[in-house]
């Protein structure tokens, strides 16, 4: 097939830069990708679990159940209390108990206020560094940075995939290559469906 050479070589730069640009990238995204693909190889690791027990002054609040201006008083008592920031976070109340859950890559943190007694129950988890590169994968509890990240890294896959697609096509073989490499790709996404 002919191509014109201004635009092969405008593929070439393209697939020389964005591959540079993608190195580390892609090296992240397969190696995660495989272990993924493997959880069985962590079964032996084991979770850091931090526990912590205290105690609130509730003396600012009224009986429960709590208006909002009072559980954002007592949410900055709290904040104050572990040294952290309650942003972001999941917050469920009940008559008697205030419960935040904090999810980011790799660790979970959840804190419980008995509103009756003031106790203060801290748990924070650190299931490791590879559920943290895993987490980091799949865009699970990250950050709007990190999304675009993913983003850009597939958007630079796409633009490394289509320019090594254009070299390739004044190639002798390339017709071959092509079909037999479609066939394979296509072959294995449609048995993957089949048998999820």
């Amino acid at each position: 097939m002919q191509i014109n050479k201004s635009t092969l070589s405008f593929s070439r730069l393209i697939h020389i830069y964005v591959s540079m640009a993608l190195l580390s990238l892609l090296l992240f995204f397969s190696v995660t990708g495989i272990t993924l693909n493997h959880p069985e190889w962590f079964r032996d690791s084991k979770a850091d679990v931090v526990e912590r027990a205290l105690m609130i002054d509730l003396s600012m609040i009224e009986n429960p159940p709590l208006t909002p201006q009072q559980i954002v008083k007592v949410s900055t008592a709290i904040e104050q209390k572990l040294s952290i920031s309650l942003n972001n976070t999941i917050l469920e109340s009940s008559q008697d108990e205030l419960f935040f859950s904090i999810k980011r890559a790799g660790k979970n943190t959840a804190i419980t206020l008995d509103l009756v007694s003031g106790e203060l129950f801290f748990e924070e988890t650190d299931y490791g560094w590879w559920a943290l590169m895993n987490d980091l994968h799949k865009g699970r509890n990250t950050s709007v940075f990190w999304g675009w990240i993913i983003d850009i890294t597939s958007l630079l896959c796409i633009l490394f995939a289509l320019s090594g697609f254009i070299l390739a096509m004044p190639q002798r073989r390339f017709n071959r290559t092509l079909t037999l490499s479609l066939t394979v790709t296509v072959a294995m996404i449609f048995t993957a469906i089949w048998w999820v």
